[in-house]
């Protein structure tokens, strides 16, 4: 199934959080944007393709546990 507008537009938004959440040290602002970021994946399109997200974002949420490891 082809990714919709919607899941392009979200697509984009979990990675501007993914890169505010590199960005930033500071512990409260960290759990602000990991919980943005578990509601925007939970409430996502269901055509939103997880394997179009850069690298960068697919790693930080593997490590936040929000999306499984990749299979090698």
């Amino acid at each position: 199934m082809a990714e919709s507008a919607l899941a392009a537009i979200q697509r984009r938004q979990i990675e501007i959080a993914v890169g505010e959440l590199v960005l930033t040290d500071d512990f409260y602002m960290r759990l602000e944007i990991a919980e943005r970021l578990r509601h925007l994946i939970a409430h996502a399109d269901p055509t939103l393709d997880a394997s179009q997200l850069s690298e960068m974002a697919q790693e930080g949420l593997q490590e936040l546990g929000l999306i499984p490891d990749k299979e090698v």
